[in-house]
């Protein structure tokens, strides 16, 4: 396991914890969640996280792919999206933000350790 801290942006409480705490189990320190794109904008610039974990499907005016073009421009913190979403359409928009990973919901303990540790490598 690579030293870092994971911000995670979540809309759903009960998958961001979930996520919280399967991390947390695996060694991982999980320093944040966030459920939309204000609010993790701000708590992103606060913390500075070494990783986020963004899912595609955010409320409100911004996306998960909109929130990380602002957290890569604004802070250079690097993204896996983790999401359910496998459109092609929005594929294509998250490729063009150069992410670490795509992990896709629903996944396996083995699927998120792996993504995250090769993406705390970079």
């Amino acid at each position: 396991m690579s030293d870092g801290t994971i911000f995670i942006v979540e809309d759903n409480p009960v998958i961001a914890d979930l996520i919280s705490w399967r991390l947390t189990e695996m060694g991982y320190r999980v320093v944040g969640t966030a459920e939309d794109s204000t609010q993790a904008l701000v708590r992103i610039e606060e913390i500075r996280p070494t990783l986020v974990l963004m899912d595609i499907n955010l409320p409100g005016e911004m996306d998960g792919i909109d929130t990380a073009v602002e957290i890569i421009k604004k802070f250079s913190i690097p993204i896996v999206y983790i999401s359910s979403i496998l459109d092609s359409e929005i594929m294509e928009r998250a490729k063009k933000t150069k992410p670490l990973g795509y992990i896709v919901k629903p996944f396996t303990d083995n699927q998120l350790r792996a993504t995250i540790e090769m993406a705390l490598q970079e």
